[in-house]
């Protein structure tokens, strides 16, 4: 059962507070979880208020199935975080 994960790195240079940050991560969180089935959660930069790492995973029965779904993932990530995404690497894990 392969593995799809997603590092999303943020600059978020209209957030002026840690509760701002948290306001616009879950939006976006919330958004990005409606329209896939991938799992996300912030990793990195807790206590910056204009930066974040997301991670997002998901599993998925063959590699062929993962890859269309990472590529929906990523464009949807595009569309919904806009200018305040910075970097996106895909990595795909096969135990």
């Amino acid at each position: 059962m392969p593995i799809a994960y997603c590092a999303l790195e943020l600059f978020l240079p209209y957030s002026h507070s840690l509760k701002e940050k948290r306001m616009i991560l879950r939006k976006a969180q919330d958004r990005l979880r409606a329209k896939t089935h991938f799992s996300i959660a912030e990793i990195d930069h807790q206590d910056l208020w204009q930066r974040a790492k997301l991670a997002a995973v998901t599993v998925g029965a063959d590699n062929a199935t993962l890859e269309r779904a990472t590529q929906l993932f990523v464009k949807e990530a595009e569309d919904v975080l806009g200018d305040l995404l910075v970097d996106c690497r895909v990595s795909f894990i096969e135990p």
